[in-house]
């Protein structure tokens, strides 16, 4: 009886005990690196720390080798030189171990007949047993096992919606911190390295199939198979939207690519064609693939391209309007009874209310753009608003420059205000709200501006307002969000 493709894995993402081949006590090795993160994040099974010259790291006995080791093991860990990692294979079968990851490079990537001998070597080893992650990755991370990888030892034990693959480490390793501050949680994420066995059309298949993920998102550089990879693409399109971020397309970076992972990158009018008949949301940085990612966690179904854009300044609203109608949304005018209803409550010079919406002063109280907001929920031709605040750094330069406290500062704060009339008109007009936080600074004395926008983000954050700091970052995730939507049936994480 074949397993099904959550059976497979369930060794690799929910060990009951794992070995950490390679252990080391020096701090600098992945060794210890990889041990002391997998403790720290609170993995809750059997930890073996495997070394020949035995003793004690961090508390675990270390034992000799694998067949020392009582009892079973569900997963290996390898942080070995290349030469070495055939022979603890080999060993791993013998102990009847599941499945490893290889945290070693030296293989395909190096280009070198030895490497890709050794990695041959490896993927023989595979095909008798056991599933290989690797070489040359991070590993795993899933908060609900306590899995981590290389070095996410204070990534969030909270688990979500998101599965994301990568080949490379490093990606998971910023997108993990920057996830942090952004309430985006993972069910689970993979740096595969070079996937010699197990790559990106097995966790693609893999996270359609698992009901923890609801959107699937991925860095990739080359595919062991192509016509598969879209095949499963276009078989699940409709499923879970996938956004990924296809790297090495031009012919400077599909040189780089080979010496990263030792992937073949392909054409890019291929790639581009191809993924865009499979329903894939395509992102071309790691910016935009983090927008894009927070945008499908905050946007309700709801969202439509018809968007209201109020705030202060001419230049931004014109910005504005400029950058959503680049990616297909629009900037309609309001429709003209709710156009006379808000003339009424403005003056009549100093100001623009046809939408955009430039009030004429960048202290624009909340009571001013509830009332445009307002206006645009009661709006039938407006699908989606977007409140641009410069408020906020406003009232932080004022502050900075008296030397307020926090209980004076209050006093000039329209946070709650602008927050009340936000959830008032989401509840009342169904329609979803997007905060641009702008941060324009660059001074080092104003470092504190950082650590005061971050708080000011997480209250709206928290009450499930997306909060970007540019409009164009904003339009290309309501952009990429809605093309989705238009595509395929309602969706809602």
């Amino acid at each position: 009886m074949n397993q099904s493709i959550l059976e497979v894995f369930e060794p690799l993402f929910y060990p009951k005990s794992l070995a950490v081949i390679g252990a080391s006590a020096e701090l600098a090795k992945f060794g210890n690196i990889i041990l002391s993160a997998i403790m720290e994040i609170g993995y809750q099974g059997k930890i073996y720390p495997v070394n020949p010259e035995g003793g004690e790291i961090n508390g675990l006995k270390v034992y000799p080798s694998l067949k020392e080791i009582p009892g079973e093991v569900d997963l290996a860990i390898l942080t070995i030189p290349a030469p070495l990692v055939s022979g603890a294979l080999e060993e791993c079968l013998r102990k009847g171990v599941k499945g490893a990851e290889i945290l070693t490079s030296g293989f395909r990537e190096t280009g070198t007949p030895e490497g890709r001998r050794m990695e041959e070597d490896i993927t023989r080893i595979a095909r008798r047993g056991i599933r290989i992650l690797g070489p040359n990755c991070f590993g795993i991370y899933c908060p609900e096992s306590g899995l981590t990888i290389l070095p996410g030892q204070n990534f969030s034990r909270a688990t979500g919606p998101v599965g994301f693959f990568s080949q490379s480490g490093g990606l998971c390793a910023d997108l993990g911190q920057i996830a942090k501050g952004l309430s985006m949680r993972f069910s689970k994420m993979v740096s595969y390295g070079n996937g010699c066995d197990v790559a990106a059309c097995d966790l693609l298949e893999y996270f359609f199939a698992d009901e923890k993920t609801r959107i699937i998102a991925g860095y990739i550089e080359g595919v062991e198979d192509g016509p598969i990879f879209l095949r499963i693409l276009k078989e699940n399109r409709r499923k879970k939207p996938v956004i990924l971020w296809k790297a090495g397309l031009t012919a400077t970076g599909s040189q780089a690519v080979m010496s990263h992972t030792g992937s073949l990158s392909g054409s890019e009018k291929v790639w581009n064609s191809a993924l865009k008949q499979a329903g894939v949301i395509q992102v071309g940085s790691a910016e935009e693939l983090v927008d894009t990612i927070y945008a499908f966690l905050y946007l309700p179904n709801t969202a439509g391209p018809r968007v209201a854009v109020m705030g202060g300044g001419g230049a931004i609203s014109v910005a504005a309007s400029d950058s959503l109608e680049r990616l297909g949304l629009s900037v309609p005018p309001f429709s003209w009874p709710i156009l006379q209803k808000l003339k009424t409550s403005f003056p009549p010079v100093g100001n623009s209310l046809r939408n955009p919406v430039d009030l004429g002063n960048p202290m624009i109280p909340p009571s001013m753009l509830r009332k445009v907001m307002e206006a645009a929920g009661e709006d039938e031709g407006i699908d989606t608003l977007i409140v641009i605040q410069i408020l906020f750094y406003i009232l932080f330069q004022v502050r900075h420059r008296l030397r307020m406290d926090d209980r004076l500062l209050s006093q000039f704060s329209f946070q709650p205000e602008l927050l009340k009339a936000c959830e008032e008109v989401r509840a009342k007009y169904q329609k979803p709200i997007i905060l641009i936080l702008p941060d324009i600074t660059t001074e080092a004395g104003m470092i504190d501006l950082e650590a005061e926008w971050r708080r000011e983000r997480d209250v709206y954050q928290a009450a499930g307002f997306p909060v970007f700091k540019t409009i164009d970052r904003a339009s290309r995730a309501l952009g990429h969000f809605i093309s989705f939507q238009s595509r395929n049936r309602p969706w809602q994480p």
